[in-house]
């Protein structure tokens, strides 16, 4: 197996040690939850439940989480609404952390070639 040229080494550690842009990841997430749960409870409400069963009985039980939300059209908007908000909370935490774990790892890899480049002799 051939060796990569140093410029392709480095573009690959790069790209593995990059950081994630926090605002984009925030809306990203924001927009992916948000979206599942509107489409979600859209869903349900599309196909019904027979006479004498509650539509989405599982799904109902984010109201006790998300005031005012329910499994009907408007409800939908409004767990929507509490969705984005909740993954982009979600998305804020795991971009910080990740790019915090990041940071970390290259400063002991750094800490290591320096302590590595030191000699007795």
């Amino acid at each position: 197996m051939e060796a990569l040229p140093g410029d392709h080494r480095d573009a690959i550690i790069m790209w593995a040690l990059a950081k994630l842009d926090v605002v984009a990841f925030v809306a990203a997430s924001a927009a992916v939850a948000g979206a599942a749960l509107l489409m979600l409870t859209l869903a349900l409400v599309l196909k019904g439940a027979p006479p004498g069963i509650p539509v989405g009985p599982n799904l109902v039980e984010l109201a006790v989480f998300f005031p005012g939300y329910s499994v009907s059209a408007v409800g939908a908007l409004i767990g929507g609404a509490y969705a984005s908000v909740v993954g982009g909370v979600a998305g804020f935490l795991l971009a910080t952390f990740w790019n915090a774990a990041h940071a970390l790892f290259v400063a002991v890899i750094r800490m290591r070639a320096n302590l590595a480049s030191y000699s007795i002799d």
